[in-house]
């Protein structure tokens, strides 16, 4: 099943298939806040995030996408940082975003855009690579378990009064 899908790297900010992310950045944050996601997207917020993430394609960053013959069914974004000086300022990969359509998934897409996205940290030299994932979500919790990821840290947010 694996043969259908198509990785392909994304390092031109005006490639016509970030025209299509916006709508699954969407679906995906709709998914993520029926998953219990606190912070919602800002007005714009994909177009804000392509935008953001088009400075860095191919230096700081990489976007896949896969696609099928009926096009753009999930994407992949990683980027790299530094820890901080008394962590050893190693190199970091972060995953920030890995999703596919809800009626791919568990058919190969998702696990071919986070190989593609290893080989590229592997490229760049990372120490290690890092993610989040929503508590709620035993899904994407055993996909990442599967991949060889292992848990690390639990994120706490309070949303305060004054914030709203």
């Amino acid at each position: 099943m694996q043969s259908k899908f198509e990785i392909k790297e994304i390092s031109d900010k005006s490639d016509p298939k970030l025209e299509n992310l916006a709508l699954l950045f969407e679906e995906m944050y709709d998914f993520m806040a029926e998953q219990g996601l606190m912070l919602g997207l800002a007005e714009q917020g994909a177009q804000k995030w392509l935008n953001s993430i088009g400075q860095g394609l191919g230096r700081f960053g990489i976007l896949y996408v896969c696609q099928t013959d009926e096009g753009v069914i999930g994407f992949a974004h990683g980027a790299l940082r530094l820890t901080p000086d008394y962590l050893g300022s190693k190199k970091v990969g972060v995953i920030t975003h890995v999703f596919v359509k809800d009626e791919l998934r568990k058919k190969g897409a998702g696990r071919m855009l986070v190989e593609a996205l290893e080989h590229w940290f592997e490229e760049q030299k990372v120490a290690s690579v890092e993610l989040q994932v929503l508590a709620p979500n035993d899904s994407a919790i055993q996909f990442w378990e599967s991949t060889g990821y292992k848990k690390e840290l639990l994120q706490f947010r309070k949303p305060q009064k004054s914030g709203r």
